[in-house]
């Protein structure tokens, strides 16, 4: 047996970087009709997120109309799965629970609380609607086109507009005041047009700016307002306070919003890549950005994902379930990224996310040793550490109703662990393994998602079988914990008998690797086993039950 190999002899070996390909899928196609009400939610998800602080909690909305919730924020819904006649542009979350996007043509979609009141989706606007802000009492909102041109729907109140005056720059946010009696228009030079109730407090209308300013928000009394420009630089009137900037850094992308804590004690800047920056009490719960995407991990996203518009303060809440059909997603290691894509291909009756990494497994980016080659020793990018990460970002971009884990193939291999060579026959490895995967199957099932467990087939690179038994073993373990959990047994699909089989009833099961399906394997012994678990677990994340 390999493994009796001695620690000297494996740490002589000459270490090669090993870099595996990354395609992480992003947001669907994404596209819905803009003009009239979004597509309502058909309940909510079962085990809601635990109620966090509300500085805490907040959703990052992309031009496809995802809404990526962070810290218990609800989900009410989504654009995804839609066709779009024009980018969303902004959102504004409603006091009393839900939000509202916006398209650029003023298509509204209201989910959750949020009530549809009108739109000019179906009006030639002279310019592209830019943001939107809502009363505070949620029964009406505002528009604002790039001329200042305002439009207000529900009890919300016409107060004036730029929209026949000539500014110098065009007009790139909105703010209302508290009594929902006026409002602020800023454009992109920081010159500030305050109507109704609203107050002028400064400018940077008359300064030189380093780079435009995108957005702004108001302190919760209306006595005063933040701006903040692309680069971050923050500029604060009236009781406003400055609490820290992104203006000395180095960003990746520009900053593209920014939301308060509901105590005006802090706020948050959203860059158009989802980085996240948080200042004063505002709480950082996470990014809708991938950690496994550029630089961190060298790929290339086979979707790319849709640049992000804003970010909205939110309540807690429960997780809804969406219209538009069943979303599953795949997660997991190179086995998972082809399964996903072959299954996408198939046409199934669902959408897919394929938040996949290949390379990856649930180990924590540890040193293995592959049985296929004796001597060479793989060393996972460190960015594989953040697989708990992706996961999460998976679960909070797309929201599925099933998360299919498959992995297995780098916990069978001969790895590093606590200083040692191991494998799965060690006791504390094992247990390792069967902790990190009872944290993906909470992770995966923090959305209230149903959750799918995949058994690990049989390999031929070398790999024993008996490894590939005891992970599966581990599988199994885990799934009898949650109630919620099921297990598709792919190692009885492609192992009939009790052993490996490259071909089946004349099918080719496996690449030439020995390792990985094929689209033949997915389509006739793995997919309609699978297809019928996803449709028995999802009924339950749409009704709420348990």
């Amino acid at each position: 047996m390999r493994g009796a190999e001695s620690s000297l002899r494996r740490a002589g070996r000459r270490a090669l970087i090993g870099m595996a390909t990354l395609l992480v899928a992003g947001a669907l196609a994404v596209t819905s009709s803009a003009g009239g009400p979004g597509p309502a939610g058909r309940g909510s998800r079962a085990d809601a997120a635990t109620p966090t602080p509300p500085n805490s909690s907040y959703g990052i909305v992309d031009a496809a109309g995802g809404v990526m919730t962070f810290g218990g924020a609800a989900y009410s819904g989504d654009t995804i799965g839609y066709t779009l006649a024009k980018p969303i542009v902004g959102a504004t979350a409603n006091p009393g629970g839900g939000y509202w996007l916006v398209a650029s043509d003023g298509g509204i979609f209201a989910f959750g609380g949020a009530q549809f009141w009108g739109s000019t989706g179906g009006l030639r606007l002279n310019k592209p609607i830019v943001a939107m802000a809502a009363t505070g009492d949620g029964g009406g909102y505002w528009l604002v086109a790039s001329d200042g041109g305002i439009f207000a729907y529900g009890d919300a109140q016409f107060y004036g507009s730029t929209g026949a005056i000539a500014l110098n720059k065009p007009i790139v946010g909105m703010a209302a005041t508290p009594d929902g009696a006026g409002y602020w228009l800023v454009a992109s030079d920081g010159g500030i047009f305050a109507y109704g109730d609203a107050q002028f407090y400064g400018s940077t209308g008359a300064i030189q700016l380093n780079k435009p300013i995108v957005g702004m928000a108001a302190t919760p009394d209306g006595a005063g307002y933040w701006l903040v420009a692309s680069d971050g630089g923050i500029f604060t009137y009236g009781d406003a306070q400055f609490y820290g900037s992104t203006g000395g850094l180095n960003l990746n992308q520009p900053i593209v919003g920014m939301a308060r804590t509901p105590d005006g004690g802090g706020y948050w800047l959203v860059a158009q890549d989802a980085g996240v920056f948080t200042y004063g009490d505002a709480q950082f719960s996470g990014s809708a950005q991938s950690p496994l995407h550029p630089p961190l991990f060298p790929g290339i996203l086979s979707n790319p994902i849709p640049p992000v518009v804003t970010i909205m303060n939110e309540a807690t809440g429960p997780q809804a379930a969406h219209a538009g059909g069943l979303r599953v997603a795949f997660t997991g290691d190179s086995e998972a990224l082809y399964e996903g894509q072959y299954i996408q291909n198939s046409s199934p009756p669902y959408g897919v996310d394929n938040g996949a990494a290949a390379g990856c497994g649930f180990t924590n980016g540890a040193a293995i040793d592959e049985w296929s080659d004796l001597g060479p020793i793989y060393i996972n990018p460190g960015a594989c550490a953040f697989w708990a990460d992706q996961l999460q970002w998976v679960v909070s971009r797309f929201h599925p109703d099933v998360t299919v884990i498959q992995t297995g193939y780098w916990e069978t291999q001969i790895r590093q662990f606590n200083g040692n060579w191991e494998t799965l026959a060690n006791a504390d490895y094992a247990y390792y393994i069967k902790s990190n995967l009872e944290a993906a199957v909470r992770i995966a099932h923090s959305d209230g998602a149903a959750v799918v467990l995949s058994t690990a087939p049989y390999y031929a690179d070398g790999t024993p079988n008996d490894l590939v038994d005891a992970y599966n073993s581990i599988v199994e373990g885990v799934a009898s914990e949650f109630p919620y959990v099921s297990v598709d047994d792919v190692h009885t699909d492609l192992d009939p008998g009790g052993a490996y089989q490259d071909v089946i009833d004349g099918i080719v099961t496996r690449g030439p690797d020995g390792v990985h399906v094929t689209q033949g394997a997915v389509d006739y012994l793995i997919a309609p086993g699978l297809n019928q678990i996803i449709g028995n677990v999802a009924s339950a994340v749409y009704s709420g039950a348990a």
